[in-house]
C-alpha cells in the first residue's frame, strides 16, 4: 500500500469526540503559539489574560517556539532530572496554566490556541498523524461528520503552515528587534538619570543604595 492509500485509510478511521477528561490540559506540556493566536486574542483583548504565560522555549528538538507556559518552570526539565524526581516536575511544567484541575475545565476554551483546537490531530506537512492515542479517550469515541473531520484536517493544516511560518519568522524578528530595545532601554535609562539628578539629595541616596542592592542580589 502506498502512502496516499495509508494517508486516506488513516483519515477514514480517525473519529474524535471530547470527553472533556482534560488529560491533554494537563500533561500536554507547553502550547505553542502561532500569529492567529495573537491576533485573536488581540481583536478580543484578551493579551493581558494571555501576557504573564508567554514565553520562548527551546524544544527538544532545536526549534524556538512562542507557547502558553509556566514562565517559573522549565518544561523540558525533568528530561534532564532522576527518574524519581522525574514525575513530580514534569507533572507541574506540563500542565497548562489556564486549565483548572478541580473543575477539569479550560479557563480560556473561547480563546484557547489554534493548536488546542486541532487536538489530537497533527499535519507534519506529508501526513496526518493522531497524537497520545493511549491517553486520550476521545479518539475512537462515538461517530464523527464527515463535515467535522474536514474541518479538522484543514485546522492541522492550517496549523502546521502558521507554526512552521512562525518558526521561520521569529529568529529574523528577534535579531531586527534587538537594536529597538537596546536603543530604548538607553533612552529610559537617560531619562531616569535625568529625573533623579533632580530629586533632593536625601532621596536620591535612598534610590541610588536600593538600585546598589538589587544589583548585589
Amino acid at each position: 500500500m502506498n502512502s496516499e492509500n495509508e494517508s486516506k485509510t488513516q483519515k477514514q478511521k480517525f473519529v474524535f469526540n471530547c470527553t472533556k477528561c482534560g488529560t491533554c490540559c494537563a500533561d500536554r506540556g507547553p502550547i505553542p503559539l502561532v500569529m492567529s493566536d495573537l491576533i485573536r486574542w488581540a481583536k478580543n483583548k484578551v493579551v493581558a489574560n494571555m501576557m504573564p504565560y508567554l514565553k520562548f522555549i527551546k524544544t527538544p528538538q532545536g526549534t524556538v517556539d512562542l507557547v502558553l507556559g509556566r514562565k517559573d518552570l522549565d518544561p523540558y526539565a525533568f528530561l534532564k532530572k532522576d527518574q524519581k524526581d522525574k514525575k513530580k516536575e514534569k507533572d507541574e511544567a506540563r500542565s497548562c496554566p489556564f486549565y483548572n484541575k478541580e473543575k477539569k475545565e479550560c479557563l480560556i476554551y473561547s480563546n484557547r490556541p489554534l493548536s488546542c483546537r486541532t487536538y489530537p490531530l497533527e499535519y507534519d506537512g506529508k501526513k496526518f498523524l493522531v497524537v497520545n492515542t493511549d491517553t486520550c479517550p476521545g479518539i475512537g469515541n462515538g461517530e464523527m461528520t464527515k463535515e467535522a473531520k474536514l474541518e479538522m484536517r484543514d485546522l492541522a493544516k492550517q496549523m502546521n503552515k502558521e507554526l512552521t511560518e512562525m518558526r521561520i519568522a521569529m529568529p529574523i524578528l528577534s535579531q531586527a528587534f534587538q537594536p529597538f530595545i537596546i536603543q530604548e532601554l538607553m533612552e529610559a535609562q537617560q531619562k531616569f538619570m535625568k529625573e533623579l539628578e533632580k530629586m533632593p539629595p536625601e532621596e536620591r541616596e535612598r534610590i541610588e543604595k536600593e538600585m546598589m542592592k538589587q544589583q548585589m542580589k
